[in-house]
């Protein structure tokens, strides 16, 4: 196909393990709001996030609970991290850490999914207007 260049165009997809399925499309479409993008429980998948070309979160059933916390390196982006956290602790979500100016200056906050898989959320508007002005 001519115009094709075989480059990395976006990232589409980041899969992380979840004990029940139903549990985990309630969490992540209900509680974090996140749309369904793909039902396909009849193979222990379904895929939650926002409509292209943003990427989905991938979730596989296992069946099997982890006890300890699993960093799984996903960051949401938010327009109010104290309205988001309060609203997640007032649904019972369990947070690592409460939201945290960090020294670089955005605002940072940690929770938890019901398989103890961790989440980042950051709330950084002038992110990429600061890095740019340092290269």
């Amino acid at each position: 196909m001519k115009g094709k260049t075989g480059r990395i165009t976006r990232l589409w997809l980041t899969m992380i393990r979840v004990s029940d399925m139903d549990n985990a499309l309630r969490f992540y479409n209900e509680t974090l709001g996140l749309p369904i993008a793909l039902d396909a429980r009849m193979f222990n998948h379904a895929e939650v996030g926002p409509s292209e070309p943003l990427a989905k979160i991938g979730l596989y059933a296992t069946g099997k609970k982890s006890r300890r916390k699993r960093r799984t390196g996903i960051v949401f982006d938010t327009d109010d991290i104290y309205a988001l956290h309060e609203r997640l602790k007032r649904q019972g979500v369990r947070f690592t850490l409460k939201p945290t100016k960090m020294p670089w200056g955005g605002i940072v906050a940690d929770f938890l999914d019901p398989d103890n898989n961790e989440l980042e959320v950051v709330q950084d508007p002038e992110h990429y207007k600061r890095t740019h002005a340092h290269q």
